[in-house]
């Protein structure tokens, strides 16, 4: 798994490893539909949404995707099973992604919620790339 959750005083923290910014940018997107639901591999790849986020920086485009993901299932309905970033896109280091969302309409039968989540919060909010890796870190507000 290149994701965990970490209990963060009545909130979840979602620690992600990864080889590069884009990589830890897209297990942040898994991780987070792992917390909403418990049935993950339930959501089917049936359509695609474009996402283009910008941000100060790749700590705060973090938070931005995740509460863009929020709006999308509570306002819209679409449940994602993955984010593909665009190759060659904007560097999320730089605060920018630009990428494919793949999922469905939310089907409570299909899908159930385990979790619900308020928000991503800006607090602890990491995105880290070296030599050795990439990791980040955001806080989800239950």
């Amino acid at each position: 798994m290149d994701y965990r959750f970490v209990d963060h005083t009545g909130d979840f923290a979602l620690e992600v490893e990864a080889a590069d910014p884009e990589a830890a940018v897209e297990a942040t997107a898994r991780g987070l539909l792992h917390l909403l639901t418990d049935a993950p591999e339930s959501v089917r790849e049936v359509e695609t949404r474009p996402i283009t986020l910008e941000a100060l920086d790749g700590a705060s485009l973090l938070v931005e995707l995740g509460n863009e993901l929020l709006y999308l299932f509570e306002a819209e309905g679409f449940l994602w099973s993955r984010l593909v970033l665009t190759p060659g896109g904007p560097s999320p280091m730089e605060g920018a992604l630009e990428g494919t969302l793949h999922g469905e309409p939310f089907d409570p039968s299909r899908h159930p919620i385990a979790r619900p989540f308020k928000a991503v919060t800006h607090h602890g909010a990491l995105l880290r790339s070296d030599a050795a890796g990439t990791e980040a870190r955001i806080i989800v507000d239950l």
